[in-house]
């Protein structure tokens, strides 16, 4: 039974990473050109205040490094603006342009989508089988993140 499940959550990302790809066709041409980190690079900037590397790397639990090289990216699309506070000449941070304004809302458009189609889909199970479920998947969740962490530690 443990290789049946693996298995199936090997499918299940694969499918999630192809459905992703198409429901960015499906969106419009402006999804096409942004991974799917990128996206979530610009629903950080669209979503949290002052966002600046720090706060988008905690939030997406991505190094600073790698956000540096996102930032750079969505500067050179066009999808944001680099600016330092008057206040604090130090701290540069970063804020959506009208590319990146029409990412962020279509990007929030898939999103409920995926929410709606997938909540008619588990609505067929019972409060026990889902909260089985739940259960399951918040303990596999944990596992890989602590499994990220312990990369992330290792390449420092």
């Amino acid at each position: 039974m443990y290789d049946s499940i693996i298995n199936t959550l090997f499918t299940l990302f694969d499918t999630t990473n192809q459905l992703d790809v198409l429901y960015k066709e499906e969106f419009g041409d402006i999804l096409i050109n942004y991974t799917y980190t990128e996206m979530h690079c610009i629903d950080c900037i669209g979503s949290i205040q002052n966002p600046n590397v720090t706060k988008i790397a905690n939030h997406l639990n991505l190094t600073k490094a790698a956000i540096s090289k996102i930032i750079k990216k969505l500067a050179d699309k066009k999808a944001i603006e680099i600016y330092k506070n008057p206040d604090n000449k130090k701290e540069t941070y970063y804020k959506l342009t009208k590319i990146g304004q029409d990412v962020f809302i279509k990007h929030l458009s898939m999103h409920k989508m995926w929410y709606e189609r997938d909540k008619t889909f588990f609505k067929q199970f019972n409060d026990r089988e889902l909260r089985a479920a739940y259960d399951i998947l918040s303990k596999y969740a944990k596992l890989l993140e602590v499994r990220l962490e312990n990369i992330k530690e290792n390449l420092k």
